[in-house]
């Protein structure tokens, strides 16, 4: 028997004001951003957003059937 994948956490108010102070000091240093911090930001972005849309919305309360 396989065990069910585990769900994966939600996207915090935290990680995303930190990608996007990450993002604000990549545009401040311009041209002079190293390459590599450019590429991990790229992937960490694209991490940040595809868990967002992998994860159930959760605005709305839980009906009656979902609990």
């Amino acid at each position: 028997m396989t065990s069910p994948t585990p769900a994966r956490e939600p996207v915090s108010t935290t990680q995303i004001a930190d990608l996007l102070a990450w993002a604000r000091s990549l545009s401040e240093a311009g041209g002079a951003a190293a390459p590599d911090q450019r590429a991990a930001y790229q992937a960490a972005k694209t991490a940040l957003l595809t868990r967002l849309a992998n994860h159930p919305d959760t605005s709305q309360p839980p009906t009656k059937d979902d609990l």
